[in-house]
């Protein structure tokens, strides 16, 4: 419900998918509005139970993003179950802005943002993204913020963009019309660009072979190494999701991320868990 700080959540909800690996799609700038809500409890709540509350409650939000699990019963009244939690994953227009609970339903219930699952949940943004690039999905909204703030004139106006609801403007209400969400006719299509088959197996298995670099034991990295690794698997990333909306470019920078990614195994900062495959990655 307010601009800037949803910014740095949407990409938890830009998924257009429903699954346990949409609780791990996560923002890298979540971390920086998040305190916000903590902070109150260092008046009243021992660190150490705040630590132990909070991972438990970051647990319980995993399992819940699943289409498996349909209804849970008496349990529907009390908890934030997957069901509840599908309708705050939703881009009709009765699940926006609803069933904001972590682990428990009760309080959604008690200050009237609760909805029930009811028609067939489209899931993801009201104005899809429509891209697999990871740097896109990230700062899109913000670039929206600030291209927004500047072209709504009052300073009082500049701050609401801001501080007031995505899809609030002048002389709406503080979350925007209603009318105003984008219709959902259930005949939506996830984002799925069609390409060849060998550029999806291609995609995946350089894939994997990212994930077995990144997981691989390193007994001491130095702050140069940690950031070379970074910005390589950011540039794998953003090539990957090129090569998978088989735009004209993705060649050229699929080239040079091999380049890079040569480069960075001869230096010995990319090691593999199995040593036996350094050579064959290269390859």
């Amino acid at each position: 419900e307010v601009n800037v700080l949803w910014a740095a959540h949407q990409v938890h909800h830009s998924s257009e998918d429903y699954n346990l690996l949409t609780a791990l799609r996560q923002s890298v700038l979540q971390k920086y509005t998040s305190w916000i809500f903590n902070l109150p409890m260092a008046l009243f709540i021992p660190p150490s139970v705040f630590a132990v509350h909070l991972q438990f409650n970051l647990l319980y939000q995993f399992w819940i993003h699943t289409e498996v699990i349909t209804n849970l019963g008496p349990l529907e009244w009390i908890l934030n179950t997957p069901s509840h939690h599908r309708v705050h994953h939703g881009r009709n227009p009765y699940c926006i802005d609803k069933n904001y609970g972590g682990t428990l339903i009760i309080w959604d219930r008690i200050f009237g943002t609760f909805e029930a699952e009811d028609a067939k949940v489209v899931y993801g943004l009201t104005h899809p993204v429509n891209s697999f690039d990871p740097i896109m999905i990230q700062l899109r909204p913000l670039a929206h913020i600030w291209n927004t703030f500047w072209a709504t004139p009052g300073f009082c106006n500049k701050l609401s963009v801001i501080f007031k609801g995505p899809g609030w403007g002048p002389g709406k209400p503080r979350l925007g019309l209603p009318e105003e969400i984008p219709v959902i006719t259930g005949k939506e299509v996830p984002f799925n660009p069609s390409v060849p088959a060998y550029l999806n197996c291609y995609s995946v298995v350089h894939f994997i072979i990212i994930l077995d670099l990144y997981t691989g034991t390193v007994t001491m990295l130095s702050q140069g190494t940690v950031l070379l690794r970074i910005c390589f698997i950011i540039l794998s990333l953003t090539s990957f999701g090129l090569l998978l909306e088989n735009k004209p470019k993705a060649g050229i920078v699929e080239f040079i991320r091999c380049l890079v990614f040569v480069g960075v195994c001869k230096f010995g900062y990319l090691r593999s868990q199995f040593s036996s495959l350094g050579y064959a990655y290269e390859v």
